[in-house]
């Protein structure tokens, strides 16, 4: 462990460290645009031949099998090539340890003549998946993309034509050599949301007064009460009287109120958000008709930009929060499941499922019938079991670095940690599953009946 820290690596982890740190203090977090399918790309980035629009889940899932491509060819490279070659160290050797450890595991659950296709199974579902799903903790991904323009075409069924409308984002603003960077700090409002807030104030302004001026009226009533019956009428008027302007007081509070979180907006370089309020001077009143009309595909460096919220889309995204992707592995594995059934137990595996042979012989026979059937829903049941559980964790965990990463940029790093092992656990457990599912399917039903029947010969 010295000798790791010696020399140059102590000052590069040290540069790191700081660069992180004047990154997370400089440059604004922003917590992505979360949706659950994968985001389409623009217009013009198809898949060659086929008209299909890439989606960054699908490129995340191709860097994937190209970095276990990378993968294979390494570890071919440095196996031994015979027993009597000691195997190099470094990260060859840890895998190799691994790996030996990993068949050793397997093989004492479903060990037996069909125990290497059993492995295989077991050995790509985890590599595949654990590649997915440390992707999460590389930087840049989910965070670096497309500069989108959050807009989208509604269609207006009372004048029968599509309409431009705007949801949530964030402003943006041109950095260092151009790019243009999502402002996490100001979130777009739009002038008429901005006008609506402002008119809220006004009428919360209004019910301060009323609610002042009613307390004032109850105070000026019990002031008369003990004026008529203890004679301190003339102390209770002066306090009455001083308290006349309270009721104006209120009513200028909540408007400084609305004026100070537009300022803040302002201070924080927002552009949106921060017109004169009705009630300050040079206020100009939002006229709709007026408002230039805002572009589906407006350019970032223009003032067009200005007129719309923008977001990231991220050029990868994790392909395990991708429901396509884990239910095609989920699919993969239940074929798998099926296919060895049918290799180990011919066409008799389907009486796992469809036991009829004891329905007239015993009086037990229908409940055979039923746990069948019940075995048949649960393996589709599998499906849905596999596909939702990975990716329910992986994207939970997703959420939780973005959010987690916004509030404290500086140390986030517990959290990367936790996801490192979650995406490990996940990735093992819908391996073994699988794994123990396969065996299972390569038992007879029937097996110890038999095993008895010999016996008894």
């Amino acid at each position: 462990m010295n000798s790791f820290w010696n020399g140059k690596r102590r000052f590069v982890a040290l540069l790191m460290f700081l660069a992180g740190v004047f990154v997370a203090l400089e440059v604004p977090p922003v917590i992505p645009f979360i949706q659950l399918p994968g985001e389409k790309f623009p217009e013009g980035f198809d898949i060659p031949f086929t008209g299909i629009r890439w989606t960054n889940t699908m490129v995340g899932s191709v860097i994937v099998w190209v970095v276990l491509l990378l993968f294979v060819v390494y570890v071919s490279r440095r196996r031994p090539k015979d027993g009597n070659e000691a195997p190099p160290g470094g990260f060859y050797y840890l895998f190799e340890v691994l790996f030996e450890g990993l068949m050793g595991f397997v093989g004492g659950i479903a060990g037996g003549r069909h125990f290497r296709v059993i492995f295989n199974m077991f050995m790509t579902i985890f590599l595949v998946v654990l590649m997915a799903n440390w992707m999460e903790l590389v930087p840049g991904v989910d965070t670096i993309g497309f500069i989108h323009p959050h807009v989208k075409e509604k269609y207006d069924a009372e004048k029968d034509e599509y309409k431009l409308v705007t949801t949530d984002g964030y402003e943006i603003y041109q950095g260092f050599l151009g790019i243009s960077y999502v402002n996490g700090q100001c979130n777009w409002i739009s002038p008429a949301d901005e006008a609506a807030a402002d008119e809220a104030a006004l009428a919360s302004a209004d019910a301060a007064r009323l609610a002042a001026m009613d307390e004032q009226a109850v105070k000026a009533a019990y002031a008369r009460y003990q004026a008529a019956h203890n004679g301190h009428g003339d102390e209770h008027a002066a306090e009455t009287t001083a308290e006349a302007d309270e009721a104006s007081a209120a009513y200028d509070e909540v408007l400084a109120a609305r004026v100070a979180e537009k300022q803040a907006r302002a201070d924080r370089g927002c552009h949106t958000g921060v017109a004169t309020a009705p009630w300050q001077d040079g206020y100009e009143p939002y006229d709709k008709t007026k408002a230039k009309g805002i572009s589906l595909h407006p350019d970032p460096s223009s003032e067009e930009a200005k007129l719309v919220p923008w977001v990231v889309l991220p050029f990868v995204r994790v392909p395990s929060t991708d429901l396509n992707m884990t239910l095609t592995i989920a699919l993969i594995s239940f074929v798998m499941i099926q296919y060895i059934g049918f290799k180990a137990l011919g066409i008799g595996y389907l009486t796992k499922f469809f036991n009829f042979g004891t329905l007239f012989k015993s009086p037990l026979g229908g409940i055979d019938v039923a746990v069948g059937l019940l075995e048949l829903i649960g393996d589709f049941a599998k499906i849905l079991s596999f596909s939702f559980r990975l990716l329910g964790n992986i994207f939970a965990g997703s959420i939780l670095l973005f959010v987690m990463s916004f509030l404290i940029p500086i140390l986030p790093w517990p959290f990367f940690i936790l996801e490192f092992f979650v995406g490990v656990i996940q990735a093992l457990v819908f391996a073994l599953l699988t794994a123990i599912f396969m065996n299972l399917a390569t038992i007879s039903h029937h097996h110890d009946d038999d095993h008895d029947h010999d016996e008894a010969h």
